[in-house]
């Protein structure tokens, strides 16, 4: 063999084998083996407290009335008292004998939450409305002789059917989309009314007013001619409209967005996939790599997001012990794909050792799911631990701190195993609304109650292609205390039911319209992973805040609270608010009068309310 062909040969062969190893390095990705490179490193939020512990002015106060007879009334009640805690509000409970003694001022409001009025007096009420008190009431009642108060020219009684949907007549608060009367997220039973000419209607139902503002004597009325606010969904509405009831109101936003990447890392389906095939012509594995996560990073990089991926297995329906490990047999897959993640700045949380809801036989759970129950805590300490295992030999020195119950079941017997198995787990993330389906795990944001040791932190919406009730739900969220808490699969873009029949590229630009929009509206919204979103919502509801109003100045004072600090600022449509530059950032929120959005620099924070120049 010639020296010039022996030459050719090896350059041959080491463009081969550098081809052979680029391609492992592609697939495999050693370098999660490099504890140095998977330690998390934590948000850092800065805390400060006002030097002035008071200012002048009146500070706002909420009575809530509700009649202790009425059930949906109390209902109502205890959903307003956290919606309003979520934004930093208070309002005292008081009886009818004490709302008599309730003087009118400028940021003094009477909450009504039922139906029942039947201990109210009229004559007291149309009193304290004249000498320029405010009134808001969160559900409709029928009382022909409260029609002048109201607003109300004609009162012909309850529609006999239900309404659905929602109208956005006037802006309460900026984004939301209008709910056709095919959505059925709002249901409500409404009066068949006529409005006074000068009433101000914000959102209608079905051509019937919902939600309007009457101007009686020296004060107000907001009113709610509906039955929804019962439920979750809405509470930001129920937490702006006192807003217009008053002529000046802040509230207290976390500024947080996360997305949560579901059921990854896991196992790739070795399926070929006919939508994915018939899109790109790949198989389930190289769309995940060369397709689907291209997206996802671009994503990321563009609208700053920080992912947090929550592991799985494998998908066998396994639940009782001894569980194999599965260090020496994981898909090469878990480690290329978890150190793409930890490269990006996300987070690695814990779904399962399978897909199977850590619930026993006794525990309820939808039958329709198809899971097999585990016969004791043990084996899903079991299992749990192998899960430990595995994140420990794939990703050294990166620790679980958010777990995810499969199909969102999870009871008492999975939390203690939880506790036991994975000690490093401090947050669970599961749903924030489950309406009418049993089973399932519904959250509130905070400490759970029955396991204090555990943070919720549950999903506010989900998937790649968002219909306009799941839109609504997200932005009210954004409305009652700043959060974003989102949720995608990966193979939302498989299934024919979650993808609605289409391609990834359909929903990949549908999804990436609505992080757009999230940027270009509520662009304050911090990125953040979920263990940093929780450590910001910890300190956020353990600090105080405090809002002194004038008629030309708000001033907020605040304690152990954060800094940037963000607030939404209403105030009256003439009136345009100003700080100093070191103070903070004011900007104007679209299509919304009078309404602010405030970044906070300081703990202490000026506004003067300026005339608006002709």
């Amino acid at each position: 063999m010639s020296r010039k062909l022996i030459i050719f040969t090896c350059v041959i062969v080491s463009v081969l084998l550098l081809g052979v190893g680029l391609q492992t390095v592609r697939t495999i990705d050693f370098f999660p083996l490099s504890p140095a490179r998977n330690v998390y490193q934590e948000a850092q939020f800065a805390v400060k407290s006002s030097v002035q512990s008071s200012a002048a002015g009146d500070k706002l106060s909420l009575y809530m009335y509700t009649n202790p007879k009425d059930s949906e009334g109390n209902k109502v009640k205890v959903n307003l008292q956290t919606a309003l805690g979520l934004a930093k509000l208070q309002a005292d409970s008081i009886t009818a004998d004490e709302l008599r003694t309730i003087k009118p001022r400028p940021w003094t409001v009477i909450l009504l939450t039922g139906e029942d009025i039947s201990e109210l007096d009229q004559t007291v009420i149309q009193s304290y409305l004249n000498e320029g008190g405010r009134l808001l009431a969160y559900t409709r009642f029928y009382a022909p002789e409260w029609n002048d108060m109201l607003g109300i020219e004609s009162n012909n009684g309850f529609i006999e059917r239900t309404i659905h949907g929602i109208e956005v007549n006037q802006t309460v608060f900026p984004g939301y989309p209008n709910l056709p009367a095919s959505n059925a997220l709002f249901s409500n039973s409404m009066l068949d009314i006529k409005l006074k000419p000068q009433v101000n209607i914000y959102l209608s139902a079905e051509g019937t007013p919902m939600l309007w503002k009457n101007n009686y004597g020296q004060g107000s009325v907001v009113f709610w001619n509906s039955t929804s606010s019962i439920q979750k969904v809405g509470r930001g509405l129920m937490v702006q409209s006192i807003g217009l009831a008053l002529d000046s109101l802040v509230t207290s936003q976390v500024a947080v967005r996360s997305l949560n990447i579901d059921d990854f890392p896991s196992p790739v389906p070795l399926v070929v996939n006919p939508l994915i095939h018939q899109e790109y012509g790949l198989s389930t594995s190289d769309f995940y790599q060369r397709i689907w996560w291209a997206d996802m990073a671009r994503f990321a990089k563009i609208y700053r997001w920080k992912y947090t991926g929550h592991m799985i297995g494998d998908y066998q329906n396994q639940t009782s012990a001894p569980f194999p490990s599965l260090l020496d047999n994981s898909p090469k897959i878990l480690p290329y794909f978890g150190s793409k993640l930890l490269g990006l700045g996300g987070e690695i949380g814990l779904h399962g050792y399978n897909h199977q809801s850590l619930v026993t036989a006794k525990e309820p759970i939808d039958p329709n799911l198809g899971y097999v129950p585990w016969p004791d805590k043990a084996s899903m300490v079991e299992s749990l631990q192998r899960m430990v295992e595995l994140s420990k030999g794939l990703f050294p020195g990166h620790e679980f701190k958010t777990y995810v119950p499969p199909s969102n079941v999870l009871n008492k017997t999975g939390k203690e195993a939880l506790a036991e198995a994975v000690p490093s787990i401090e947050i669970i993330a599961s749903l924030y609304y489950v309406g009418e389906e049993e089973g399932f795990l519904e959250q509130e944001f905070g400490v759970d109650r029955e396991f204090p040791r555990f943070t919720n932190f549950p999903r506010i919406s989900s998937g790649y292609l968002l219909d306009d009730g799941a839109k609504f739900f997200a932005n009210d969220v954004i409305a009652n205390f700043g959060m974003v808490n989102h949720f995608v699969h990966p193979d939302d873009a498989l299934d024919i039911q979650r993808s609605g029949g289409k391609g990834w590229k359909y929903l990949s630009e549908q999804f990436e319209a609505w992080l757009a929009s999230l940027n270009k509206n509520y662009g304050y919204l911090e990125p953040l992973t979920v263990r940093d979103a929780v450590k910001k919502l910890r300190i956020y509801s353990a600090g105080k805040v405090d809002v002194h109003y004038s008629q030309d100045v708000i001033t907020i004072t605040t304690k152990d609270e954060l800094v940037p600090m963000h607030y939404t600022v209403r105030v009256p449509d003439n009136r345009i608010p100003e700080i100093s530059k070191e103070a903070g950032v004011l900007t104007r929120m679209e299509h919304a009068d009078g309404l602010w959005h405030l970044e906070a620099h300081q703990p202490t924070v000026t506004l003067q309310l300026k005339e608006m120049k002709p």
